[in-house]
Order: structure tokens, then C-alpha cells, then sequence
């Protein structure tokens, strides 16, 4: 867990200082230059390229992490036997196929729109050239991620992507660029993500597109390909899970309550982002434990980091509930509408950071089908309660969706879990963590409010933070957090 912690602390660090720059762009430069309208569109493009995307890549992004130590055993330095060359070849033809779709049946996608569809007409092209840059954005990332690369895989996503963006932003304040303009060059964003990535693996002479023929033999091709059929239906339910109550959103209702869902979703998503660090960056390890069948390893990281991400994910959460209405004064006014959607999202991160690493640890054993089986699951349910919800109680609905569609997912793979591995993420630390968010939670909710929104957020935040953080240390509720507590100490004294 040493390395998780050293990584995921950088990672996390990195995730967080891109946060406010993404914070600043997304919850005030957008919300107050846009109009709803176009903020719902660049939201509900974006939406649809992920969803597309996860078709797509066939399984490719897992099976990059799954087999790269299989790949790189026995070789000569840091060649991968042509593992790269097989994960560019292979979502070239989902991208084909899938968007050949959208060509074929763009007159129906379109008259299903709900509401004014101009804007989504005139930029239903930008879905293609999104969807292929972002594809293969992120099937770099993972390859970066199996060469335990997480550091700068985080620091080009989290800061560098959302630095071009700003000035992207402002070239448009000033009226240098139109929307259009900022569209395509944010799509072109993903594009330079890539070829730094290509120049970053070159440089350190880990990209090679050699492909080793006889290592890749029948047997190993039959393996392959099945982890990846299976991994395609996973990859496809993680993407509806979290992303088709935005799209439907846009159908049912609009671009301007797809901005209102996204805006909440977006400061929600700022809740899961070190469960996104410590997954990252545990994957590779749980690999290798399993490989090397050391459960007690796994066991132990399943553990800590469940316990990490509660009281992470947890405080975050309470920070930000407390001090919600201070956040939605620096937006228009349309947006505050999304206040209970908020809540939902972020109860739901929350719930589903509690549970730990039960996804990752199925996707390394010879227990994925499950995962594929639970995903599929989930995916369906989630669509359903969409379908449900959405008509009658809008945005509100989408997000109790969520919320449900996370608790049940959650449960079915944590008794299976335990069922099969004899494992589990919780201990009697967990119920004193929860004791811990719940006072500090109540205590946000009752601390009087000051006049100034700035002031009021800072105090609150330190009043909260210190409330939680306090008896979190002095009763050591989680190692790592009490290990990362002192070297931080350390370095301040020095």
C-alpha cells in the first residue's frame, strides 16, 4: 500500500490542482459565457463520444492493464511484444463500425431531440472527431497507466488538458474565437493530449509498435480476445451507468436541463476524484498479486483503500454540501435549480467509494464474467429508471436513478466478493469513519452563516474540516491517512 499511497497522493494532488482550474472553467467561465444551451451541447457531445467511445475500443483499455505483464515477461528492456500495436489496431474498427451507425441513422437521432434541435444539428458532426480523438486519448492513458505511469498520465488529463482549456475560454471572452470556434479547437485539445503521450513513451523508449507474431498465438490470441469480448460489455455498462442519464437527459428534456444535470454532476464528480487515483493506480497491483496468489495482499488493499475513500471521499462531500449555496452564487441562477441533484450525486460517489476496490478486484481474477454479468446489470437498470424517472420528475429523477442503480450494484458485488474470495472491505474502522462524516456532516448544517459568501465558505470548510480531520488522526482511523499525516508534518517542520 506504500507505493498506492506515494502515487495516489501525487495522483490525488495533481487531480485536485487541475480541479480548481477545471472549477473555475467549467462552474464560472461556462456557466456565466455560455448560454445553457451551448453548455448543454459541448456537455451532451462530450457524453455521447464517452458512451461511443467505451463501444468502441473492444475491450482494449482493461486488456492493455490486464496482459501487459504477460506481454513484457521475459523481453529485454521495456518492450511489450507488440501489445501497444494490437490495442491501436483493434479500436480502429469498433470506431468504423459504431460511427458508420450514426451516419446511417443521423436523420432519426436527430428528430428524437427533444426541444429546439438547431444547435445539436448543426454540431452532430463534432460527435465523430470527438469520439476518435477521445477513443484514443484514453487508450494511452491506460497504457500509461499498465507502465504505472499514473503521475503524468494525471498531471496531462487533470492539468495541462484543463490549462489549454482556459485559454480557450478566454480567446472566446474576448470574441477572438466564436463557439464554434472553441468546439473544434477543443476537440483538436485532445489531439496534442495525444501526441504527448506518443512523444512522453518514445522519449523513454517504451513505444514500439514491433509486433512479436509467434508470441501472439493462437492460444494467447483465444485468451486475449476473450477477456476483451468480456471487458467490452463492462466497458460499455461503466459508460451508460454514468453517463446515458445526461443523454437522456438531452432527449427528454433539452440542452438547457442537460447543462442544469451536468453542472451538478461535474462538482459531484470533484467527491470521487482520489477513488479515480487509488483505483488507477491499485489495478496494476492487483494484478500482480493475483498472478502471484498473495489474497492476504489484496485483502489488505481492499481494506485500506475502501477506508481511504470514505473518509476522502466522505469529508470532501460534507465540505462541499456545506457550503452548496455559496457555490451556485457564482453561477446564473438557473443552475441552483440542480441543489438536490447535487445531494444525490454526491451520496452516491460516496456510497460507491465505500465499497472499495470490488470492480477492480474481479476484473484481475478469473471471476470477470461476473463483472461483465453485474455491469450489464446495472447498465440496464440504470437505463430503465431513467426511462422511469425522468419523464415525471425531471433532473431529480435522473439523479435518484443514480443513486439506486450504485447501492444495488455495490451490494451484488460485494457479497459475491466475500462469497468467492473470502474477502471484504469493511472492519470496525469503517463504522467509527462513518460516525466521524455523520457529527461532521450535522455540524455544517448547523453552523450560523456569514454574510460574505467567501468568508462564509472558508470558515465553514475550517470549522468542518477540523471536526472531522481531529479525531480522524488522534483515533487513527486509516494507517495510510495517518502515515501521510505525519510525513506532511515532517516536511512542514523541516
Amino acid at each position: 500500500m506504500g507505493v498506492v499511497s506515494k502515487q495516489a497522493s501525487w495522483s490525488t494532488f495533481l487531480n485536485y490542482f487541475g480541479v480548481g482550474i477545471g472549477f473555475l472553467n467549467v462552474a464560472y467561465f461556462m456557466n456565466n459565457w455560455f448560454s445553457p444551451e451551448q453548455l448543454g451541447l459541448r456537455n451532451f457531445i462530450l457524453d455521447v463520444a464517452i458512451v461511443i467511445s467505451q463501444f468502441a475500443h473492444l475491450g482494449t483499455f482493461r486488456s492493455l492493464i490486464k496482459f501487459f505483464p504477460f506481454f513484457q515477461k521475459n523481453t529485454e528492456g521495456k518492450y511489450d511484444n507488440g501489445l501497444l500495436s494490437i490495442g491501436l489496431l483493434v479500436p480502429l474498427v469498433g470506431f468504423t463500425f459504431f460511427t458508420s451507425l450514426l451516419i446511417i441513422f443521423k436523420t432519426e437521432v436527430i428528430a428524437s431531440f427533444d426541444g429546439p434541435t438547431n444547435l445539436f444539428q448543426q454540431f452532430y458532426w463534432a460527435i465523430f472527431p470527438m469520439t476518435f480523438l477521445l477513443l484514443y486519448n484514453s487508450l494511452f492513458e491506460s497504457y500509461a497507466q499498465a507502465r504505472s505511469s499514473t503521475i503524468f498520465s494525471a498531471f496531462l488529463k487533470n492539468v495541462f488538458n484543463r490549462v489549454v482549456v482556459t485559454l480557450l475560454l478566454v480567446l472566446f471572452y474576448f470574441s477572438i474565437i466564436d463557439f464554434f470556434w472553441f468546439m473544434v479547437c477543443f476537440m483538436l485539445s485532445y489531439a496534442l493530449n495525444i501526441s504527448i503521450f506518443i512523444t512522453y513513451l518514445y522519449r523513454r523508449g517504451e513505444f514500439s509498435l514491433k509486433l512479436n507474431k509467434p508470441f501472439f498465438a493462437k492460444r494467447v490470441r483465444s485468451v486475449y480476445f476473450s477477456y476483451s469480448a468480456f471487458s467490452i460489455l463492462a466497458g460499455i455498462s461503466s459508460a451508460l451507468i454514468n453517463k446515458v442519464d445526461a443523454i437522456m437527459i438531452g432527449f427528454y428534456l433539452g440542452l438547457a436541463s442537460t447543462a442544469v444535470y451536468t453542472n451538478a454532476f461535474y462538482i459531484s464528480s470533484l467527491i470521487y476524484m482520489p477513488a479515480d487515483a487509488i483505483s488507477k493506480i491499485s489495478l496494476p497491483l492487483l494484478s500482480g498479486y493475483w498472478k502471484e496468489k498473495k489474497m492476504d495482499k489484496i485483502d489488505e488493499l481492499y481494506k485500506k483503500s475502501a477506508l481511504s475513500q470514505l473518509l476522502i471521499g466522505g469529508t470532501f462531500f460534507i465540505l462541499l454540501w456545506s457550503s452548496v449555496d455559496n457555490f451556485y452564487l457564482i453561477q446564473k441562477e438557473i443552475y441552483a435549480t440542480g441543489k438536490m441533484v447535487l445531494l444525490l450525486l454526491g451520496l452516491s460517489k460516496v456510497i460507491n467509494m465505500s465499497f472499495g476496490l470490488n470492480s477492480q478486484i474481479l476484473n484481475i481474477s478469473k471471476y470477470y464474467r461476473f463483472d461483465t454479468v453485474t455491469s450489464i446489470l446495472l447498465a440496464l437498470l440504470t437505463v430503465l429508471t431513467n426511462w422511469l424517472l425522468i419523464p415525471h420528475f425531471g433532473i431529480h429523477g435522473a439523479a435518484f436513478a443514480t443513486l439506486v442503480s450504485i447501492i444495488g450494484f455495490n451490494l451484488i458485488r460485494f457479497f459475491y466478493v466475500w462469497n468467492k474470495l473470502k474477502i471484504q472491505p469493511f472492519s470496525i474502522q469503517t463504522l467509527k469513519a462513518f460516525a466521524i462524516l455523520i457529527l461532521g456532516f450535522f455540524a455544517g448544517q448547523l453552523l450560523p452563516s456569514l454574510e460574505h459568501s467567501f468568508l462564509d465558505m472558508i470558515y465553514r470548510s475550517a470549522v468542518v474540516g477540523l471536526i472531522i480531520g481531529v479525531p480522524t488522526i488522534y483515533f487513527s482511523i486509516s494507517e495510510d491517512l495517518n502515515s501521510f499525516y505525519k510525513k506532511g508534518l515532517k516536511r512542514l517542520k523541516k
